[in-house]
């Protein structure tokens, strides 16, 4: 196949593809929020896995707080917010991007136990995808020389 053509954009890592299309069609506003749901998703993720994990082991296990749910009463609608990122958050996440596994060999991982590899794949797709949304922040920092964050919010909850 000629360079450029479909067939490569199958072979790219799903990662590298993912971001290409959403730089060109996603607005600074839609690759914030999606990252952030992103993040959350993961987030939650290993939250229900560690309560799973310790409700086998035996352990006490207290009930994972959620957000209180009222009675729907009819269509919620969702409004985004935002807000400008402190200059000296910026600064922070320029000097020191989230990266806590920098430096640690990653071929290492094949002498390691199955499941620290497997802690290790999910904690680093968490990183990744902090370390993302931080560079998203830093690019509209670059572009603009300011930062919007998002929030998206229901017309029941207050703004902060």
């Amino acid at each position: 196949m000629a360079a450029g053509g479909d067939g490569d954009l199958i072979r790219m890592p799903r990662r590298l593809m993912r971001k290409k299309e959403l730089s060109a069609c996603a607005s600074e506003q839609d690759l914030v929020l999606m990252l952030k749901r992103e993040i959350k998703a993961l987030v939650d993720r290993r939250r229900e896995e560690r309560a799973l994990e310790d409700r086998v082991a035996g352990k006490k296990v207290q009930p994972v707080e959620e957000e209180a749910k009222p009675a729907r009463t009819g269509n919620k609608r969702k409004k985004v917010v935002k807000r400008k990122v402190p200059q000296g958050l910026i600064d922070a996440m320029i000097l020191n991007p989230h990266d806590p596994w920098n430096g640690y060999p990653e071929e290492e991982l094949g002498k390691r136990p199955k499941k620290f590899r497997e802690f290790y794949a999910k904690e680093k797709a968490l990183a990744d995808k902090v370390l993302e949304y931080e560079q998203a922040l830093i690019k509209q920092f670059r572009t603009k020389g300011y930062a919007e964050d998002y929030i998206e919010v229901t017309d029941n909850e207050d703004e902060n």
